[in-house]
Order: structure tokens, then C-alpha cells, then sequence
């Protein structure tokens, strides 16, 4: 059985964009489509037997029509080839409002009837190359999770760990009901202690979330764990069984992800020898290149030739760049905009330039009492001039003649 693993898609990011003059849209909206339709063909051309999704499909929860539709455009070739479409919701689907429905519940409504879970849930879904049994772990909600009085009564920190306890509850309690001759797959949407963040994700809100550990969900049972919320790729479990594994988002959607491979997981589960065995491989997108510059320019005789050699060796060709240099402030004079811009014709945007300026050092003025003596106010001078401290000496005697000389 093959399965294409994905999440945090995150489509609305306009960040660093500008108008398409042919579609009328935001430049960094077709980044993401582009993404997303290159790895649905992927899934085509795979044969995959399941299309699953682990949350985030938008940037918020409220996402535009437009987004709906580039979104629902996407995922119509997969419903066509046949392929099962499985999601379930992430923290960005979640309306803030009791009773709203998420940016998901409309898909099972479409023609193929795609599978969405906003709540714990056990289910086997129908495939090619057989049933699939699905553990689906939607972002937790600790509202949907708890009566009113209860939410009321307990701390954060106690609904978090009431939250994890309920969950592992579920995860037990699914396995019961699983055949375990039949795949398994536990999809879920959640921080994971030990995961790497990719930079992008905001920290203050991942530290007071429930976070589970790898032993409560790598159980021998299960073939696969498939994760999102965190951005970057990365297995937890890599020398055990069953791979815990973050997919990482189709899309860069900050400078704190410029170094980082954009992509989407193939995870084929087998039968050799009348066991299970679950292979994987990350698969890249086309995500636009950014490219964060820096270059210290201090000491250097030519500033403005070696700031644009950078650029050069660089190739900014349709990346999103941003440039930084560091430089002294008496030479910022040196530094040519124009040419600069000039030389950044070819990237996609230029995100921004920024200069950190080395200050001049500014020699102290020397604080003269009314009541020194020429010898004392000289030596205080002296004593901040370093460059006139081997003449002190003969200055000192020069000053004494000098004062003998008007008295």
C-alpha cells in the first residue's frame, strides 16, 4: 500500500509577494499551487493508494474564497485518478467561534466524498490495494474534549495533560478494535517532544500546547505515524519501528526556513515474509528559493565591488532575497543603492536591505578643572590619546617651558 503523507500546507501566505499581472493574483499564492499541483501529479504517478492529509490546509481559519478554490482546484485530479483523499484538522482549521464549521467540512460534501476527521476517531478507509485502518488525531481542542464545568475548573497546564491522557486512552483503545494483519496508520496533528521547529512556528504558542512523546504513540502495532504542525521533515523514531514522522510544509513561508528542503513523504507499508514493513522517502517541491545574504564588509578597500561579487556568486535568479551587510560608518558612503538594486534585477523580490553599521569611534573631550595645572590638564589629555603617548614625555617638558615662558 502506498500512501502520500502530507500537512501545513498553509495556503494564503502572501508574504514577499507581488501582483501576476496575467492571473491577477498574489505571486506567492501561485508559489504555493505550484507546489501543491506538483505533488499531486506525483501522487498520480506513484499509483498511490491514499492522499492524506495532517492539517493546516490555509493560514487561517477563515481563508478567502479565492484560497478555497486554489485549494479545491488542487486536490480535483486525485478525486479523478480515484485516489481516497484523507484529512484531518490542524490548529489553523479550527474556527475560533463555538459552532462554526472548520475550513475542512466542506470537502466531504464534493463529489468523492473525502474523508475529514475534527474529532479522535478509529475508521477503515476503502482503498486500491485494500482497507487502510486510520487512528485520526485532529488538533486537540480542549473544549471539544471536556464538559463546560470541567474546562472551567482546570488549569492550562492540567487540560494539557488531561488532553495527552485522553488521547492515549484512544490510541489504546483503537488498537483493540484493529486487525493486526491490516495497515495501520496513525495520523495526528500535535507537537511531539524531541521534534525540531523549522523557526517558523511561534514557540510561545507551541510551549503551552499538549505535547506527546514518541513512546506513546511509536507503538508495535502501528505501521506508520504520520505527523503535521511542525514545518520541518524529520523522523523521531529512526532506528525503531514505526517511523514517527513530520512531512514538512510544501512551501517556505519565512527567512527562518531558508535553508530547509520543502517537500512531502511516500510511505509504501508491505508484507514480506508475513510481516508488516513500512518504507518512506521525502520527496522535494519547486518551493521558491530564499536566500538570506550577509556579508561583513569592514576592513575591506573595495565595499561596494565585494558586496556585489556576493551578490554575483550568489545567483539570485527568481529567489526571494534579503541583504545584509556590515560595514563601518564613515564608508557607508561607498555603498551604491542604485547598482545594488541593479545588481538584484533578476530575484523574484528583494525582501530587503539592511546595512548593520560598525559606529565611528568617538575620542572622549577631555574634562578640564578650572583649578589644574597646565602639566595635569595635559596629562588627562594625553591619558586619552594613545597615538600621543610616546611623545608625553617631550610634550610635558615643552609645556613646563612654555608656562615659564608667560609667566
Amino acid at each position: 500500500m502506498k500512501i502520500l503523507h502530507t500537512a501545513d500546507i498553509h495556503l494564503g501566505y502572501e508574504t514577499h509577494g507581488k501582483l501576476d499581472p496575467q492571473t491577477g493574483l498574489n505571486t506567492r499564492l501561485l508559489d504555493f499551487q505550484r507546489s501543491f499541483r506538483f505533488m499531486v501529479e506525483k501522487a498520480i504517478e506513484e499509483e498511490v493508494d491514499l492522499f492524506l492529509f495532517c492539517g493546516d490546509a490555509y493560514k487561517t481559519a477563515d481563508p478567502t474564497p479565492t484560497h478555497q478554490k486554489l485549494f479545491a482546484e488542487c486536490l480535483l485530479p486525485l478525486h479523478e485518478a480515484g485516489i481516497p483523499i484523507v484529512m484531518i484538522t490542524g490548529n489553523h482549521d479550527i474556527p475560533v467561534s463555538h459552532g462554526k464549521a472548520s475550513a475542512l467540512d466542506i470537502f466531504p460534501y464534493l463529489r468523492g466524498k473525502a474523508h475529514v476527521f475534527t474529532l479522535p476517531d478509529v475508521a477503515t478507509i476503502p482503498t486500491r490495494s485494500g482497507p487502510l485502518q486510520l487512528i485520526a488525531l485532529p488538533w486537540p481542542v480542549g473544549s471539544r474534549l471536556l464538559s463546560r464545568e470541567e474546562f472551567r475548573t482546570y488549569s492550562p497546564a492540567e487540560i494539557n495533560e488531561i488532553i495527552v491522557e485522553k488521547y492515549i486512552e484512544f490510541i489504546d483503545a483503537a488498537l483493540q478494535t484493529c486487525d493486526p494483519e491490516l495497515p495501520i496508520v496513525l495520523a495526528g496533528h500535535f507537537t511531539v517532544q524531541g521534534s525540531e521547529l523549522s523557526g517558523s512556528e511561534r514557540s510561545s504558542i507551541i510551549a503551552y500546547e499538549p505535547v506527546f512523546t514518541i513512546g506513546q504513540l511509536a507503538r508495535p502495532e502501528i505501521d506508520y505515524v504520520a505527523l503535521g504542525h511542525i514545518h520541518k521533515f524529520q523522523d523521531l523514531n529512526p532506528e525503531s519501528h514505526p517511523p514517527v514522522v513530520y512531512s514538512s510544509s510544501i512551501e517556505r513561508v519565512s527567512f527562518k526556513e531558508v535553508d530547509q528542503p520543502k517537500g512531502f513523504v511516500l510511505v509504501e507499508i508491505t508484507s514480506e515474509e508475513g510481516r508488516k514493513r513500512t518504507h518512506y522517502r521525502f520527496i522535494e517541491t519547486p518551493a521558491r528559493r530564499f536566500i538570506a545574504l550577509f556579508v561583513d564588509l569592514r576592513g575591506n578597500e573595495e565595499p561596494m565591488e565585494t558586496l556585489l561579487h556576493h551578490i554575483e556568486e550568489t545567483s539570485v535568479a527568481d529567489a526571494i532575497v534579503r541583504v545584509r551587510y556590515q560595514i563601518e560608518e564613515e564608508r557607508l558612503s561607498e555603498i551604491d543603492l542604485h547598482r545594488l538594486h541593479q545588481a538584484l534585477g533578476s530575484a523574484h523580490k528583494v525582501a530587503g536591505i539592511e546595512r548593520v553599521v560598525e559606529p565611528r569611534v568617538r575620542e572622549q573631550r577631555t574634562r578640564i578643572q578650572k583649578d589644574d595645572s597646565i602639566e595635569e590638564a595635559l596629562t588627562r589629555y594625553l591619558d586619552q590619546h594613545e597615538d600621543l603617548r610616546p611623545l608625553q614625555e617631550e610634550l610635558l617638558t615643552l609645556a613646563r617651558r612654555l608656562k615659564e615662558e608667560l609667566d
